[in-house]
């Protein structure tokens, strides 16, 4: 005679262990404040906030077994729609920025039209000095080096979107 209720498979319930490890992974990566703010147990929180300071390899990897066998007593869903939601501890972005954003992707994408649509939107605009960025853009990219120049082609866009 069958049970009426199916059993899962051992390969099922590991599969589920795992991504409630995966889940305690995405939590421990929130700052601590947001943690906090969270309807967490308080065992669950405790070890989350302990797993930052332990630095041992082998330590880490069974505190952070020992963080999915705690999420296993814990409804996943409102932890991942708590995720999903945006922090409330940080500004929102600014239209300025999400504008600034949008442009950097455009001349970045090495599209002629961008560039001609940027020098357009910013008649200012010193054209020598944005194409020598861009190129240095280019060239860092290859060398894998930190990009000083991008950072200085945002500040210019940012400051000729002030202008305009």
């Amino acid at each position: 005679m069958k049970n009426d209720i199916e059993e899962k498979s051992k390969t099922q319930v590991k599969k589920e262990a795992e991504a409630l490890q995966d889940l305690g992974m995405e939590l421990l990566k929130l700052p601590v404040r947001r943690l906090e703010g969270m309807a967490l147990p308080d065992d669950l929180r405790k070890a989350l906030i302990d797993a930052r300071s332990i630095t041992s390899k082998i330590a880490g990897k069974r505190q952070r077994q020992f963080i999915g066998a705690l999420m296993r007593d814990v409804d996943p869903e409102p932890i991942r729609r708590a995720l999903l939601e945006p922090d409330p501890g940080l500004p929102a972005e600014s239209e300025m920025g999400k504008e600034t954003r949008m442009w950097l992707d455009r001349l970045l994408s090495n599209d002629p039209a961008g560039l001609e649509a940027f020098i357009r939107v910013c008649p200012g605009m010193e054209l020598q000095r944005l194409r020598q960025l861009l190129r240095n853009i280019q060239k860092e990219k290859t060398t894998g080096k930190a990009s000083r120049s991008l950072k200085a082609l945002e500040q210019i866009i940012m400051e000729n979107l002030a202008k305009k």
